[in-house]
């Protein structure tokens, strides 16, 4: 088995490495500039990006390397919204890939010319987080009535979390989704004061995900609302309060398709 892996290893790097269809190619790249779509192959998008980060003009540079080892469109400096929007085209897990992709094909049926190194320019590049997030402007999607105010509150708070954490291992986002996992489960609450500030905050914008939805959140808004703004002690007995709401099935979690529980 390890032999046979190690062959087919060498039948994707090759097939990497190979040149794509000039003709295919072509094709490919005048959709790319008409409409903004790439091809689901990873070798040809590749490949179509890169030229047009060249202002429209092939790469003949790397041809023998697979191209997975050639540079990458986050490479290019200075760094640009639309490299890093290419990048996530590229490689990003398959939700993200899949919003990077629809972002640019938005851009493209705006006007916006991917040979252009101001292609997206004017939604800047935000500090931390999804390039292509930030550009399709879900955040401000949020922000819906009547929780302006405590969404904006939200997202100062979110802007320090993401400072706070910037440089955290997997493993730390891994506990973090299991403390969000024993929270809908029963309610549980994490001891580790950034773990637990973390789930605080993405559970609210969960929430206010949930109300763009049509949910109705009010309650456990009003309740985050308050545990944002509270302090020691009076902090403390909210934070008993959200874990029981949560255990006895008095909050929704956004992510599961299960109604509430009924305890009448």
């Amino acid at each position: 088995m390890r032999t046979r892996n190690k062959r087919l290893g060498r039948v994707q790097q090759a097939i990497d490495a190979s040149p794509v269809c000039e003709h295919a190619l072509e094709e490919d790249y005048e959709w790319f500039r008409s409409f903004g779509e790439l091809p689901d192959d990873d070798h040809v998008a590749y490949d179509i990006v890169m030229q047009a980060l060249n202002g429209g003009e092939k790469r003949q540079e790397q041809e023998t390397k697979p191209f997975r080892d050639r540079e990458q469109p986050r490479d290019e400096w200075p760094p640009s919204v639309r490299a890093l929007l290419f990048d996530e085209a590229l490689t990003a897990n398959k939700q993200l890939r899949k919003l990077a992709r629809a972002v640019i094909a938005t851009e493209v049926a705006w006007g916006g010319d991917v040979e252009n190194p101001g292609f997206a320019a004017r939604h800047g590049i935000p500090t931390y987080g999804c390039v292509a997030m930030h550009v399709s402007g879900y955040t401000r999607r949020l922000k819906a009535a009547p929780y302006e105010d405590q969404a904006t509150r939200l997202f100062i708070r979110h802007d320090n979390i993401c400072g706070r954490i910037s440089k955290k291992t997997d493993s730390w986002f891994a506990a973090v989704g299991e403390a969000t996992a024993q929270f809908w489960t029963n309610g549980e609450l994490p001891d580790d004061a950034l773990v637990l500030d973390t789930m605080l905050v993405f559970l609210e914008l969960d929430m206010l995900g949930a109300h763009r939805k049509g949910t109705d959140v009010s309650a456990p808004m009003a309740l985050l609302n308050s545990l944002a703004r509270a302090k020691g002690d009076e902090r403390d007995e909210l934070l008993v309060e959200l874990s029981a709401r949560a255990a006895a099935g008095e909050l929704r979690d956004p992510h599961s398709q299960r109604p509430p529980r009924d305890n009448s």
